[in-house]
């Protein structure tokens, strides 16, 4: 396995950045179950909480795809 041509570049991409965000947001989650529960609290209950689940999933899945598909400037050293 390489690296990409412009890994260095790598920290500059909003994928990546979105992908720290979600460590952040992933961590402090982990580290408080209480503001966990409080989230998951704010969910419709029943066959609504699965569904609400998923409809998450995919706008996070989908945010983070279109953030690396999209065009972000010149890369370094040309293209």
């Amino acid at each position: 396995m390489r690296p990409v041509e412009n890994w260095r570049a790598a920290w500059r991409f909003y994928s990546v950045r979105l992908a720290a965000l979600a460590g952040v947001v992933a961590g402090y989650l982990a580290a408080n179950p209480d503001q966990t529960q409080a989230l998951l609290d704010v969910l419709p209950d029943g066959p609504l909480r699965v569904l609400a689940s998923i409809g998450i999933g995919v706008f996070v899945f989908g945010l983070a795809t279109g953030t690396r598909l999209a065009r972000q400037g010149k890369a370094e050293g040309g293209e």
